[in-house]
């Protein structure tokens, strides 16, 4: 990882990518989504927000390993976070 604030950076652009892609497919979707799709965008700007704060304060400063293993475990919380929405926006 090269610095906190990349992957702050990069949290916010795919959590607003994320967000694009709701309201895209509103306006696609036949049907009428706009109650699901407002709440699934709160839930991605929440998301986004928390994974922030997370990637901003980790617990041990002084020893390397335990920073190494908790923003892995950011990462992955975060993949899956993102790929649950993916399939949240898939259903709409």
């Amino acid at each position: 990882m090269a610095s906190r604030r990349k992957l702050k950076k990069t949290m916010q652009f795919i959590a607003s990518e994320l967000i694009t892609d709701v309201f895209f497919k509103t306006l696609l979707s036949k049907k009428d989504v706009s109650e699901k799709a407002d709440v699934l965008a709160v839930d991605i700007s929440k998301m986004a927000t928390e994974f922030r704060a997370r990637a901003g304060h980790y617990d041990s400063k002084n020893n390397p390993k335990l920073v190494k293993d908790y923003y892995r475990k950011v990462y992955s919380d975060w993949n899956a976070a993102v790929e649950k929405k993916i399939k949240d926006i898939d259903e709409l």
